[in-house]
């Protein structure tokens, strides 16, 4: 807990405060009551409820991204994993242009092969990605590096082995900068996954000032899979940030979910 000189809790100012969600959309391929056309409304309005300032996306393609962040004060960085450009899932990130600038941004395989799209390695699924993005804070002029990914949901190999990755990435490329990692990772908080996250950074969650909110559990299934009672989606911070709330959000709308996913929605400093 940060304290002023005199050992007394220092209250943040407003201007310090941003929002960081990680949020799996669920990719376009469901029947009603869940296709992209009738759940596009209802993740506008869980954006708009949760005000984030940044927020780590997995799943969308690019029509779903574009149509999420229309008219509103989000861009996005991130390319999709078939071509680190427009085809295929995105793991990208939506930042507020009106309170960060992103200086410079990347996306890159997790695989034996990272600069070619689509490789897949450890008996991977699929082909997945991390797109990662320098930001500076226009309130403050503070400075992180934010990671985002989805891991492999077949291999457990692969999990780790692509969470090594983003971890070898942020160690030598961070440059000493702060560091925000969110993501869907596919695992649980006792996955050697998890740990290789944690052994550089720390769970939101379990650093959080005020006590969590909403559901334990971050994947749902569309309220199908009680059977996921961990969360699987997760937002790690360097020792450099102070988390002051963390909430699971689990809303719905007239029965009806945003996504297969909660959000997972923080709120931090940079100290």
């Amino acid at each position: 807990m940060e304290k002023n000189d005199y050992g007394i809790q220092r209250v943040p100012g407003r201007d310090e405060i941003f929002t960081v969600a990680t949020f799996n959309v669920r990719v376009d391929v469901d029947p009603t009551p869940n296709t992209w056309e009738e759940r596009l409304p209802r993740c506008r309005a869980l954006l708009q409820q949760i005000d984030a300032d940044l927020v780590g996306l997995q799943e969308p393609l690019i029509h779903q991204v574009e149509s999420l962040i229309r008219d509103s004060d989000y861009a996005f960085i991130g390319g999709g994993r078939n071509d680190f450009k427009r085809g295929g899932e995105f793991s990208c990130i939506l930042y507020r242009r009106s309170r960060f600038e992103c200086r410079e941004n990347g996306t890159f395989g997790l695989s034996e092969k990272p600069e070619v799209p689509g490789y897949r390695s450890w008996g991977s699924g699929w082909g997945r990605i991390v797109t990662w993005g320098i930001f500076r804070d226009k309130c403050t002029g503070g400075e992180f590096v934010y990671y985002n990914t989805h891991l492999d949901n077949e291999s457990e190999d692969a999990r780790r082995e692509g969470i090594k990755m983003v971890v070898a990435h942020a160690r030598k490329h961070a440059a000493g900068k702060p560091i925000i990692l969110s993501g869907d990772f596919n695992a649980f908080p006792d996955s050697e996954t998890y740990k290789t996250a944690a052994a550089l950074l720390r769970d939101a969650r379990c650093i959080s000032e005020t006590l969590p909110g909403g559901t334990e559990r971050s994947f749902h299934g569309f309220g199908k899979r009680a059977d996921f009672v961990k969360p699987i989606d997760f937002i790690f911070v360097s020792p450099e940030f102070r988390v002051l709330s963390y909430r699971t959000d689990n809303t719905i709308f007239d029965g009806q979910y945003a996504s297969d996913h909660y959000p997972v929605v923080v709120k931090m400093t940079l100290r």
